[in-house]
């Protein structure tokens, strides 16, 4: 019984323990089941990226087009984009009353400016104005939102793209147009909560978080760029959290605690806006997702467990090299 229980505390390491920059770290993608997670490589995406649209005030509302949703614990994808004036919808997509178009929603496989692998994909038509993809999600307090991106580092002036969590959806219809309290579909009730943006009007392609006051992160477009970027946050008290934005080509990373906007609503829905430079094959102008997922926390017997296989892998590990010397 004593060496199973040592083979069993073995193979769990053997799955978990990864070596990160030359030490011993629990990889997480093995170490837990997700409470939630999609990635752009599930089989509902292999006719494309399709996202909910509404009609605006002429259609009442109505649902236009139906949204993928693979994977599970997220909520059907939903691209409604309207521009809201004194309480009136202009269009289902759209950035102002002009004939602008819908933005390009797709999957790429990864490649070129993509480096993150099969990835929904975010651009822009010349007479697109700005592309909204959403989705809603429950986020309970302990629980971490995890998303990995690749945006682009073609910059135009007064252009940019933000990755923005809203509340009070109950995960429907939660896209924000124009302002911080204008919905994107008749009928919805979303409020901010916090974004991370980079904006091309003085920032030079920096990031910034933002909630009740907008910090400068001393991230820039660059380093999330190079390899990619992990973006999480991690929900630590009922308006409060902790952001991350890890850039995985070993460029700067940015982590703060920090207070969400609009006490009371509740954490339920990303949003990605972008309204950057039109697409160009040549240059770096499109924004990359490749998955998301939601870490919950951790069972006591879980974590008490990981820690015993940890130990014995350690050990195992120091016996090895003790009979190799």
């Amino acid at each position: 019984m004593k060496k199973s229980w040592g083979q069993f505390f073995r193979r769990v390491a053997t799955a978990c323990l990864v070596t990160v920059a030359g030490s011993g770290a629990w990889h997480s993608a093995t170490c837990y089941a997700a409470a939630a997670f999609d990635s752009a490589s599930d089989p509902a995406y292999a006719d494309g990226w399709q996202g909910e649209t509404h009609a605006g005030t002429a259609g009442g509302g109505a649902l236009l087009t139906t949204g993928d949703n693979g994977g599970f614990g997220f909520t059907p994808w939903n691209f409604d984009s309207a521009y809201v004036a004194s309480g009136n919808y202009a269009k289902p997509f759209g950035y102002n009353y002009g004939n602008y178009t819908a933005g390009i929603n797709d999957i790429h496989p990864g490649g070129g400016f993509n480096s993150i692998g099969q990835a929904w994909r975010m651009g822009l038509n010349p007479t697109s104005g700005v592309n909204r993809a959403g989705r809603g999600f429950s986020l309970g307090i302990g629980e971490t939102l995890k998303v990995t991106i690749d945006n682009p580092t073609a910059r135009q002036f007064f252009k940019g793209y933000f990755i923005r969590l809203n509340g009070g959806t109950g995960g429907v219809n939660g896209n924000i147009a124009n302002s911080l309290s204008q919905p994107a579909t008749v009928g919805g009730t979303p409020k901010a909560k916090m974004s991370f943006a980079t904006f091309e009007y003085g920032t030079n392609g920096q990031w910034s978080v933002n909630d009740a006051v907008g910090t400068s992160t001393g991230v820039f477009d660059t380093d999330t760029s190079a390899a990619g970027a992990v973006f999480s946050v991690k929900r630590t008290g009922a308006e409060t959290y902790d952001v991350l934005m890890d850039s995985l080509g070993g460029g700067a990373d940015f982590a703060a605690s920090r207070t969400f906007l609009n006490a009371g609503a509740e954490v339920d829905w990303i949003e990605f806006t972008f309204f950057n430079t039109v697409t160009n094959p040549s240059l770096a102008t499109d924004f990359y997702i490749s998955r998301m997922e939601i870490i919950p926390v951790p069972e006591p017997g879980t974590a008490a467990l990981a820690t015993v296989a940890g130990v014995g892998a350690l050990g195992a590990a120091r016996r090895r090299k003790k009979e190799r010397d």
